[in-house]
């Protein structure tokens, strides 16, 4: 069968478009905004999230444990809202105040698609910790983004505000 030039660049044209009209949907997606206490969170999307909390404190296992940081449970949340008001494409999209916690919406690079992060404060003795819940909404797995996403943040948190001794 014989293409010719003008077929196959309206070929490359059509898929394009089509590219570009799935991006543009995509990109309003909603994100995840519902609202939970992580304190006493039972279920997990285990395909496409990440859980961060201090050791031995959520009901369902945690990811990664969290440090504690030696600040009040306010301090601690607005050095979060600062450092991680600096991540791209993430904003900050609600606030509990009856659980002093945080919802940011970050975005995927390329395609758009949100992941909601919530961030819960947790006093230990004299000192903080948080739990930090990261879920995609869209898709099954998420090739280990909010895994990384959520070590990557404590590891910000622990590098800007320091971590508590133990025995505190």
């Amino acid at each position: 069968m014989y293409f010719s030039a003008p077929m196959v660049a309206g070929r490359s044209c059509a898929r394009l478009a089509c590219a570009l009209l799935l991006a543009a949907s995509v990109a309003g997606c909603e994100a995840d905004m519902t609202t939970m206490d992580l304190r006493s969170l039972e279920t997990r999307a285990a395909h496409h999230d990440a859980l961060a909390c201090p050791a031995g404190f959520c009901r369902v296992t945690a990811d990664f444990d969290s440090p504690d940081f030696p600040v009040s449970e306010q301090s601690l949340m607005t050095r979060v809202r600062e450092i991680i008001a600096q991540e791209p494409r993430t904003r900050l999209a609600d606030k509990n105040e009856t659980l002093n916690q945080l919802v940011f919406v970050q975005r995927s690079r390329v395609f758009r698609f949100p992941d909601t992060i919530w961030i819960q404060p947790v006093r230990r003795g004299t000192v903080a910790s948080v739990i930090i819940y990261s879920r995609s909404k869209y898709g099954y797995g998420d090739f280990g983004a909010n895994k990384r996403r959520v070590r990557r943040w404590l590891g910000k948190l622990s590098e800007n505000i320091g971590t508590a001794k133990a025995g505190h």
